[in-house]
C-alpha cells in the first residue's frame, strides 16, 4: 500500500527490548493534515505511527520499531493483554483516523486501515483478532477513543479476511508428503502465524500435502509453507524437506 512519510520528533528510540504485540486504534478529533502538523511540532509532546485519512490516505510519523507516544497513560485498564509496570508504547502500534468520536467511518478508512494492520500483523507477527488490535480506551479509560461509531470486531475481520484470501499467495500445486523434524502447528487456511492454530503434531509426523506457497509469511528467513488438501497451511522449515520442490 502507498504511505506517505511525514515524520515527527516525539518518539524514542527502539523499544526497549520489547517487540510489536499489539496494535491501538486511535481517532484524531481533527483533520490528516491537522495531525499531520500537531505531530511534527515538538512541543505538542504526542505522536503515533501511522494515520489514516478519511479517503484512505496514509501517513507515517514514527518507524514501527520506534516507540510514539500514543499510549503511554494508563488508567483503569480493560485490555487483559496488558503488562502491568510496562508502558504499552514499548509493545504497541498507534494508528489514528481522521474525525472525531462521533464521526461514522468511511468506507476508504475501513479499508485502508484494514490493509495497514494486515501489514504490520505480517511484519511483525502479530495475531488477528480483538485481544491485539484494540481501541485507545481499553488502555486508558478516561477516554472515550477511538470513539464508538468505529465497528473493531468488522475491522479486525476485514484485516483477517484479506489474510486468508487465496489469491494473496501464490501456490504450486504439486502433492507429496514430507516428515516434521520439530513439533509443528499447522495454520487455518493461511502461511502465516498470525492465523489459528488448528492442531500441532509431534515431531516425525509424516504429513501430506497437495502443493506449497513461497511467499507465505517468513519465518527464520524461510517463507515456503504447504498446503493440505483440506485448506491449512505447516511451515516447511519445520519441516525435512524446508524448501519444497528441491531434493
Amino acid at each position: 500500500m502507498s504511505i506517505r512519510w511525514i515524520g515527527s520528533p516525539n518518539k524514542e528510540k527502539g523499544r526497549q527490548g520489547y517487540r510489536v504485540e499489539a496494535i491501538v486504534i486511535h481517532i484524531m478529533e481533527g483533520t490528516l493534515v491537522g495531525t499531520d502538523s500537531w505531530f511534527k511540532s515538538q512541543e505538542s509532546g504526542v505522536s503515533a505511527h501511522y494515520g489514516v485519512g478519511t479517503d484512505g490516505e496514509v501517513h507515517q510519523y514514527v518507524a514501527d520499531g520506534d516507540t510514539a507516544w500514543h499510549a503511554g497513560y494508563v488508567v483503569g485498564p480493560s485490555w487483559r493483554l496488558i503488562k502491568p509496570g510496562v508502558n504499552p508504547n514499548y509493545y504497541t502500534i498507534g494508528i489514528e483516523h481522521e474525525g472525531t468520536a462521533d464521526t461514522p467511518w468511511t468506507d476508504a478508512m475501513y479499508q485502508a486501515s484494514a490493509e495497514l494492520i494486515r501489514d504490520i500483523c505480517h511484519r511483525w507477527s502479530v495475531p488477528f483478532d480483538r485481544d491485539r488490535i484494540i481501541g485507545h480506551r481499553e488502555i486508558r479509560a478516561d477516554k472515550s477513543c477511538p470513539g464508538h461509531q468505529v465497528d473493531l470486531g468488522k475491522l479486525v475481520e476485514m484485516a483477517r479476511t484479506g489474510v486468508v484470501a487465496p489469491e494473496a499467495y501464490n501456490f504450486c500445486g504439486q502433492p507429496g508428503s514430507v516428515r516434521t523434524r520439530v513439533d509443528l502447528n499447522v495454520r487455518r487456511a493461511a502461511p502465516t502465524t498470525t492465523v489459528e492454530v488448528i492442531r500441532t503434531v509431534p515431531t516425525g509426523t509424516e504429513l501430506s500435502y497437495e502443493g506449497w506457497t513461497s511467499n507465505g509469511l517468513s519465518v527464520n528467513g524461510n517463507a515456503h509453507w504447504y498446503k493440505e488438501a483440506a485448506g491449512n497451511y505447516f511451515w516447511a522449515g519445520g519441516t525435512e524437506r524446508p524448501i519444497p520442490g528441491l531434493g
